[in-house]
């Protein structure tokens, strides 16, 4: 049919960009994310993916900071980002899961605001690795079955 109706809808202009790029905001966030996380080992970079950039600078600093003030406190060992990979993730999971809880008591609590309580979980988690290594050592030195 081509009657005077179907000409307006033919003529129709569209302001819709019909370029490849029109997700590409998404595209840059997952860009810069990974980017912020390149020297973060891959497992610990696929799980903080998942939060958005401005949280991530923060875990980013507050886990840098973390292993800085362990292996300072610590002379005889020296944790990199590799070894420690698994207790940085049972620390962000436990933080995921007070923020969660305290959200279904009715309280407004951010990643913002639990940065101290993330900052303690990462260094109880590596005092925890620490003396299990320690114990590893000391176990073959004074082992009383070993002699």
């Amino acid at each position: 049919m081509n009657d005077l109706n179907d000409i307006a809808a033919k003529n129709k202009i569209s302001n819709h960009s019909n370029h490849t790029n029109q997700f590409s905001n998404n595209l840059d966030d997952k860009d810069y994310k990974e980017i912020l996380l390149q020297e973060f080992p891959d497992q610990l970079t696929n799980y903080l993916l998942n939060y958005d950039y401005k949280d991530l600078e923060m875990i980013k600093a507050i886990i840098l900071k973390a292993k800085k003030s362990f292996n300072s406190d610590h002379d005889d060992a020296y944790y990199m980002l590799e070894h420690i990979e698994d207790e940085i993730l049972i620390s962000l999971k436990r933080v995921k899961k007070a923020i969660h809880d305290r959200g279904v008591k009715g309280q407004k609590e951010t990643l913002s605001s639990m940065q101290g309580y993330l900052m303690k979980t990462i260094l109880s988690e590596l005092e925890e690795r620490y003396s299990a290594d320690m114990r590893r050592q000391n176990m073959a030195k004074y082992n009383i079955f070993n002699q």
